[in-house]
C-alpha cells in the first residue's frame, strides 16, 4: 500500500497508485530548479522508499538517464489531458520507452486482472509506473491528472473539478499569476 504521507504532490493528489506517477513527475521542481532525482543514488533511494526497487538494486548512469526520460515523457503525455495532442516526437519517444519494459497480464484470486512488469531493477520500476498509467487510463482517472498550464511550473496535479476544467496546480498561485499578467496586459493595451 502506498504511504500517501510520503508523496510530495502539492494540493491536489491523485487517487490510489496514480499518486505515485504524479510524485515521480513532481520530483522535478522547475520553479525552484530542484530535482529530487538529480543523480543515480538519489533515484535509487527514492525508488526504494516507494517500493519500486529492492535495497540490493543498484542504479547506473544509464538507468538514471532512462528514468529521467520516463519522467519527462509522462509529463509530456499529461499535456493531452488538457485537450492538446501529444507531439509526434514525444509520442514516438513515449512508445519507444514503453516498448523496453516487459509486461504481462496477471490474474488475482478475486478474478481481477492486472498489468505487471516482468523485469526487476529500473526496468521493473519504470514498468510498474507504466502499468499504473495503463490502469488509470482504463479506470478514467488518467484524464484528470494534468500538468499545470504555467510554463514556469509544469507541476502534475489531479483535477478534481466537476467539469475537469482545471488548468493550474494551484489557482491561488499559478492561476493568480497568470490572471494578474493578463490583467496588466489588458490595462497596458487600454492606455495605448
Amino acid at each position: 500500500m502506498l504511504n500517501r504521507d510520503l508523496l510530495k504532490t502539492g494540493s491536489k493528489p491523485a487517487p490510489g497508485e496514480l499518486a505515485l506517477v504524479q510524485a515521480v513527475i513532481n520530483t522535478l521542481d522547475l520553479e525552484d530548479e530542484k530535482d529530487d532525482l538529480a543523480c543515480p543514488e538519489l533515484l535509487r533511494l527514492w525508488l526504494i522508499r516507494f517500493g519500486l526497487l529492492e535495497d540490493s538494486d543498484s542504479v547506473s548512469e544509464s538507468d538514471w538517464a532512462l528514468m529521467m526520460e520516463v519522467r519527462e515523457a509522462l509529463r509530456q503525455a499529461l499535456m493531452a489531458n488538457h485537450g492538446d495532442a501529444i507531439g509526434d516526437v514525444a509520442l514516438v519517444k513515449l512508445n519507444r520507452l514503453v516498448s523496453q519494459f516487459q509486461m504481462a497480464v496477471e490474474f488475482r484470486r478475486d478474478g481481477r486482472a492486472e498489468l505487471v512488469p516482468r523485469s526487476s531493477g529500473i526496468a521493473g520500476a519504470a514498468g510498474r509506473l507504466m502499468a499504473i498509467v495503463a490502469q488509470s487510463v482504463m479506470d478514467g482517472s488518467w484524464g484528470r491528472l494534468k500538468i499545470c498550464s504555467s510554463s514556469t511550473c509544469r507541476w502534475a496535479f489531479y483535477d478534481s473539478s466537476k467539469n475537469q476544467s482545471g488548468r493550474w496546480c494551484s489557482m491561488s498561485v499559478c492561476g493568480s499569476r497568470l490572471k494578474a499578467r493578463e490583467y496588466r496586459k489588458r490595462r497596458l493595451q487600454k492606455t495605448r
